[in-house]
């Protein structure tokens, strides 16, 4: 999951350490809403399925209280702060 994410972003931008800019994503995306996803297949699942990376990115790197709370949010795309929804920076998930 984590060379898929890093082949469909800037060499040079880091989304989890970086500073506080976007970090564009370049890899696949949803063809109604332009949302960065990748596809994989899930833990309680057998067959592929796209998945957000936003989700993603919370799922492995956000603190425990961050990730309790966004979890509580639909399961649709993360709202970015930037106001971005193809940036992938874990800084600009929107905590509401």
């Amino acid at each position: 999951v984590l060379m898929m994410i890093a082949k469909s972003i800037h060499h040079t931008e880091d989304p989890i350490l970086g500073d506080d800019n976007c970090v564009f994503w370049y890899g696949e995306v949803t063809k109604d809403d332009n949302q960065a996803v990748i596809r994989m297949v899930k833990p309680t699942e057998d067959s592929e399925s796209l998945t957000y990376v936003n989700r993603v990115m919370v799922l492995i790197f956000s603190s425990d209280e961050a990730f309790q709370h966004l979890m509580t949010l639909p399961k649709a795309p993360f709202r970015m702060a930037c106001g971005n929804q193809l940036c992938v920076s874990l800084h600009h998930v929107a905590l509401n």
